[in-house]
């Protein structure tokens, strides 16, 4: 406690009410109290007396510590410049210059350029052309693939695919060389004789008969006979052989008869023509009604003679666009029976 007995006199000696004054500074009141709590126990001591003491006289109304502004030592004063306005502008310009610049980053100056080394140089030349090669190549590819998937679907449908090829060449001269007055039908499924279906290629309505065409788009010499059962086309070493095309035809043309309900005379007027594509070369005489595609609007421009009226025309008409009309299903029927 030492340090107490020290402490407490030169507090009262530089207190600023020490000496004139009467009254302590809170500071001394309180360190005076302190004192008298350390040596509450002891209360006839002398350390307690003294400070009992000068607390009673010295500490009945202690004077307030004075406030000061808290000043930080460590950073220095600004100075203030008395002057005009323009100086302060000036001060303020001054100021944010240097504030500027000191944010400005310094320039940076640029790397050296790498040397390039012979194989980017090579890399760098030759990559245009493994390009243009690389397209090429692509292009290629899928020309081929296309071509590939064209040759496998015309090798499987070849047959289809000619056959309607020759129907639509066919198409085409009966259009431009028949009278618009003629009804055509093409591709009509309808029952035959004997309950199943046949599938008619063209068939053409007139006042002066009634057309039922087959129509053949082979290519190469036809060998046969009117009365042979098989024909037989041949191209260079290639030999195939077909039916009739005339045994053929006479199953649609009986056909015809039955959903028309003609028979007897009105029945001999409906006649059967068989259509060659002029890819055909035949090598035997032919029947009057076996032709190329190109004569057959001529043959039937020949029959001027009238044998139906226009009831019977509308009625044949009505019969035929039924068939028309379902030919979808009627066709799907005509599959099915060569599935069995």
């Amino acid at each position: 406690m030492r340090w107490m007995r020290f402490t407490l006199p030169l507090l009262l000696l530089i207190s600023p009410m020490a000496f004139g004054q009467k009254q302590y500074t809170e500071g001394a009141c309180l360190l005076l109290q302190h004192q008298m709590v350390q040596f509450s126990a002891q209360p006839s001591s002398h350390n307690y007396q003294n400070a009992k003491r000068e607390f009673d006289n010295h500490c009945q109304n202690p004077i307030p510590a004075p406030v000061k502004n808290l000043v930080l030592t460590n950073i220095p004063a600004k100075p203030v410049t008395v002057g005009s306005a323009a100086n302060a502008v000036t001060t303020k310009q001054v100021n944010a210059n240097v504030v500027a610049k000191a944010a400005t980053p310094p320039p940076v100056k640029p790397a050296p350029a790498a040397i390039p080394k012979p194989a980017d140089v090579l890399t760098a030349l030759f990559a245009p052309i493994l390009a243009f090669f690389g397209s090429i190549l692509t292009l290629l590819f899928l020309l081929a693939l296309v071509l590939g998937l064209l040759a496998f679907v015309a090798g499987r449908y070849s047959a289809r695919i000619k056959g309607a090829l020759g129907e639509w060449a066919l198409h085409r001269v009966l259009v431009s060389e028949l009278p618009a007055s003629y009804q055509h039908y093409r591709n009509l499924v309808i029952p035959a004789e004997k309950g199943d279906f046949t599938e008619v290629d063209h068939l053409v309505l007139s006042p002066f008969g009634i057309f039922v065409i087959e129509v053949k788009n082979y290519r190469g010499c036809i060998f046969g006979g009117e009365k042979q059962p098989q024909w037989t086309v041949q191209r260079f070493r290639s030999k195939h052989q077909f039916m009739n095309p005339l045994h053929q035809n006479y199953k649609h043309t009986q056909a015809v008869k039955q959903l028309l309900g003609l028979s007897g005379q009105d029945g001999d007027n409906v006649y059967s023509i068989v259509a060659f594509s002029l890819r055909a070369e035949f090598k035997f005489q032919i029947p009057a009604n076996v032709m190329y595609t190109d004569l057959v609007g001529n043959y039937i421009n020949r029959f001027t003679q009238p044998c139906f009226n226009d009831d019977q025309l509308r009625q044949f008409s009505a019969r035929l666009n039924m068939a028309k009309a379902g030919k979808k299903v009627l066709r799907k029927l005509h599959k099915q029976q060569f599935n069995y």
